[in-house]
């Protein structure tokens, strides 16, 4: 499995948290322990063509996306974010990242946060989520750097990983970003970023995530690096935690 990287970008090197490996396992680890229902949570896709998106368990809420951190690659996504035409809708839940290898938990709380409807949400989590609802991103960054509760959370998540964590701090190269469709739009979301990417009107993310996603990995060209893909929705049969 691959590790995530959220060190270089952030705006604070003050506290830098153990990655979070790009798992299932580790991501639920996270939200039952803030208090989600167990009825949700994280599954892997297997694959970004129809047939294999077909297999994955449906209503899906949000994907979390794992990807290598290349300049270029964050170059076009800024621009993306800054463009005048980059349009976003005041109901998008969005927060910046300022924690070190932080991006797993990020994208967890975007794609959470922004289905707040849809969601059995309670615990640390819901406090979370109403304490901050009329914050700025910054400001649910700096209260997120002061919640003992996710931090445990995080680790207890990082711990849950099949391969050995890296040290807080570590310099490894993948991050994550989640997907979500919010009020008739299909949103990329990561704290790295200036600003949610507004991907055009959408009422499926799957569908639609997938196709930004197969476009997105295709910008690499290089079959050598390691992707991964993970969909938000009912929990599966033999899931036991």
């Amino acid at each position: 499995m691959s590790q995530s990287n959220s060190a270089a970008g952030v705006r604070s090197g003050k506290i830098q948290w153990v990655p979070l490996e790009s798992s299932p396992e580790a991501m639920n680890r996270v939200i039952y322990r803030l208090g989600v229902e167990d009825s949700v949570g994280f599954s892997d896709v297997l694959g970004l063509d129809e047939e294999l998106l077909t297999m994955v368990a449906q209503p899906v809420n949000a994907l979390v996306f794992l990807f290598p951190l290349t300049d270029k690659f964050e170059e076009g996504r800024k621009q993306e974010a800054t463009s005048s035409s980059n349009s976003v809708s005041p109901k998008v839940w969005f927060m910046q990242q300022t924690i070190g290898n932080a991006c797993g938990t990020m994208a967890i709380f975007h794609a959470m946060a922004n289905n707040q409807q849809n969601l059995p949400i309670g615990g640390e989590m819901a406090a979370f989520f109403e304490r901050t609802k009329d914050m700025t991103p910054d400001e649910r960054a700096a209260d997120l750097e002061k919640d003992s509760a996710v931090a445990v959370a995080h680790k207890e998540g990082a711990a849950e990983g099949q391969t050995a964590a890296p040290k807080p701090g570590e310099d490894v190269n993948h991050h994550y970003s989640a997907f979500a469709c919010i009020d008739g739009h299909l949103y990329e979301l990561d704290g790295r970023l200036p600003a949610p990417i507004n991907h055009g009107p959408s009422v499926d993310v799957l569908k639609d995530g997938a196709r930004v996603i197969r476009q997105r990995i295709q910008s690499f060209a290089d079959d050598s690096l390691a992707f991964s893909v993970i969909s938000l929705g009912p929990s599966s049969d033999d899931d036991d935690y």
